[in-house]
């Protein structure tokens, strides 16, 4: 298992857009990237293993509150995260 990542990532589309494209949820697509178990990275975000694995196979949204935190440790964008909310988040930015 790796350590958090120290930067954002550099090619977040590769993990991000791409990878959704092909029906693989953004988390799975960066602990597969960065050899993370579901606990490593809920320990990483500090949620439970559970939490994590609903995300990734329930569909269920990643909180909206958890979005900030998820973003600065990964350097996943929120807008692939919850994609629902694109639209929202592109017109938080602007201000």
């Amino acid at each position: 298992m790796t350590g958090p990542v120290t930067r954002p990532l550099t090619n977040c589309d590769r993990i991000g857009y791409i990878r959704l494209m092909d029906a693989t949820h953004p988390v799975k697509a960066y602990r597969d990237e960065h050899n993370l178990t579901q606990d490593g990275f809920a320990d990483l975000i500090g949620v439970t293993r559970t939490t994590v694995a609903r995300w990734e196979t329930d569909g269920r949204k990643i909180d909206t509150e958890l979005l900030p935190t998820i973003t600065a440790k990964t350097g996943i964008p929120a807008k692939v995260l919850r994609p629902d909310l694109a639209e929202l988040l592109r017109d938080e930015a602007v201000q």
